[in-house]
C-alpha cells in the first residue's frame, strides 16, 4: 500500500470515528436541550394554573387545542409531581404523536385533583430533525473537504520525496551522473537529498574502484598465467625429463589450466555485475542450441549420451556473447555431470529452455544449486557454471530453476 494511501485510511478512519461519536453526542445533548425547553413550558402553564385557582377558588377551563391539552381528573388524594413522556393520539390530526405530560396535583374548596398538561414534541422534533440533517450536511461537507484537501496538501508536500525517487530510480552503476535534486520547504526532506547524493557519490566510487581493480587484476594475472604456461609446455616436452618429475609438471599443467578458467569465469561474472555487456540483438535460441550440440558432439559421444530435443521456435532479445555463454553451461553441465550411456533431453518453446540429464538419484539442494564453487562430490569442475548461469538470468530478468523428477535433473530458464 502507497504511504499516500495508508495516510488517507489512518486520518478517514479517525475523522468517521471522531464525527460519528460526536453527532451521536450531540443528537442527544440537543434532544435533552429541547425536552428541557418544552418541560420549562409545562412548568409555565402549572404556574399559571395555580395563580388562576388561587384568585378564582375554581379550576381553569380544560382545553383541547392541536399542540398543547390540559385535562383535570378527580382524585382521592394529592398525586405526585412528575414529568412523562408518552405516545399519544391527536384529536384533531387523528394521528399519534410524540407528548410530554406534567402531572401535578392541585386542590379547590378541600377537593383533590390531578392536573395533566400535555404538550405536543412534533415541532420540538421536527425541529431535532432539521438540525441533525443540517448537522449530517456540514459534517458531510467537512468529511469531503478533509479529504480533498488531505489529498492535495498530501501531493504538495510530498512531491520532493517523490522527485527524489524518481532521480534514484534513474540512478545507473553503469553510466554514474551526479543526481540533481532540488530544495524543499521541508528540512526531513532537505537532509534525505543531502545523504542521497552522498550515498550514490560513494557508491559510484566504489563502484569505479571495484570495476578498475577487477580489470586490472584480471589482466595482470593473465599475463604470468600465460607464461607458466608456456614454460610448461616447453618443460613438458623435454625428452630426458623423468617420468616422476613429468608428473609433478602435469599436476602443475592441470591447477594452471584450472586457475586460468577460474580467473576468466569470475572476471565474466564481475562484467555481468558491472552491466559491461551492451550489444542486444534478437536471437533465435533453438538454433544456437543446435550449432552448441554439433561443438559438443565429440564428448557426447565419448560418454555415449543420447540426446533428445524437441526444438521450437524461442527468440530472445539479449546479448550474442551472454547467450552462447548461457547455452554452453547448460550444455557442458548436462555432459559433465551425467553417468555413461546416459540420457540428455533438451526443450525449447517461444517462452522456456528446458535441459535435462542422468546424473545421479538424489535430489540436489536448490537453495545452492546456483551459489559460487558450489559441485557434486567428485566433479572436476569449477563450480562456478550455474553460478554464471544465473547472473545471466538475473541481468535480463529471466528465471532459472532446478527440479528433479523422473530421476532426471531439469534445469528451466524461462523468458
Amino acid at each position: 500500500m502507497k504511504l499516500q494511501g495508508k495516510y488517507n485510511r489512518a486520518t478517514i478512519s479517525a475523522a468517521i470515528f471522531v464525527l460519528i461519536l460526536g453527532s451521536i453526542s450531540y443528537y442527544f445533548i440537543l434532544q435533552y436541550i429541547l425536552i428541557k425547553e418544552v418541560d420549562d413550558s409545562l412548568m409555565v402553564e402549572e404556574q399559571e394554573i395555580v395563580d388562576h385557582i388561587k384568585t378564582h377558588n375554581t379550576l381553569p377551563e380544560e382545553t383541547n387545542y392541536h399542540d398543547q391539552q390540559i385535562h383535570f381528573f378527580p382524585a382521592s388524594k394529592p398525586v405526585s409531581r412528575k414529568f412523562l413522556s408518552t405516545y399519544l393520539k391527536d384529536e384533531v390530526e387523528k394521528e399519534f404523536t410524540n407528548s410530554r405530560q406534567l402531572i401535578f396535583p392541585v386542590a379547590v374548596s378541600g377537593r383533590h385533583y390531578m392536573a395533566v398538561v400535555t404538550k405536543s414534541e412534533e415541532e420540538t422534533n421536527d425541529m431535532l430533525m432539521l438540525i441533525a440533517a443540517l448537522t449530517a450536511g456540514v459534517i458531510l461537507l467537512l468529511f469531503f473537504l478533509l479529504f480533498f484537501v488531505n489529498r492535495m496538501l498530501f501531493k504538495k508536500i510530498w512531491k520532493p520525496f517523490y522527485a527524489t525517487l524518481a532521480a534514484m530510480k534513474q540512478f545507473n552503476l553503469s553510466n554514474p551522473g551526479r543526481i540533481v535534486l532540488g530544495k524543499s520547504e521541508i528540512d526531513e526532506f532537505n537532509d534525505l537529498n543531502k545523504t542521497v547524493n552522498e550515498m550514490t557519490s560513494k557508491v559510484a566510487k566504489d563502484y569505479e574502484s571495484l570495476k578498475t581493480f577487477a580489470d586490472n587484476a584480471s589482466h595482470e594475472m593473465q599475463t604470468p598465467l600465460a607464461v607458466i604456461n608456456s614454460k610448461l609446455d616447453l618443460i613438458i616436452q623435454d625428452q630426458e625429463l623423468a617420468e616422476k618429475n613429468m608428473q609433478h609438471l602435469q599436476g602443475i599443467y592441470d591447477a594452471v589450466n584450472k586457475l586460468t578458467r577460474m580467473n576468466q569465469s569470475l572476471l565474466l561474472i564481475a562484467k555481468i555485475e558491472n552491466h559491461q555487456f551492451h550489444d542486444e540483438r534478437q536471437l533465435r535460441l533453438d538454433s544456437l542450441l543446435n550449432e552448441r550440440l554439433q561443438y559438443f558432439e565429440e564428448m557426447i559421444q565419448s560418454k555415449q549420451l543420447k540426446v533428445s530435443a524437441a526444438l521450437n521456435k524461442c527468440e530472445v532479445r539479449m546479448n550474442p556473447v551472454l547467450a552462447d555463454i548461457l547455452l554452453n553451461n547448460l550444455l557442458a553441465n548436462a555432459i559433465r555431470h551425467n553417468i555413461p550411456a546416459g540420457k540428455i533431453e533438451i526443450e525449447s518453446s517461444g517462452n522456456y529452455l528446458a535441459i535435462s540429464n542422468n546424473s545421479g538419484t538424489e535430489l540436489l539442494d536448490e537453495k545452492i544449486i546456483f551459489d559460487r564453487f558450489q559441485k557434486s562430490p567428485g566433479s572436476e569442475g569449477l563450480g562456478i557454471g550455474l553460478a554464471i548461469v544465473k547472473q545471466i538470468c538475473d541481468f535480463y530478468g529471466f528465471h532459472v530453476a532446478y527440479a528433479f523428477r523422473k530421476q532426471m535433473h531439469a534445469f528451466k530458464v524461462s523468458f
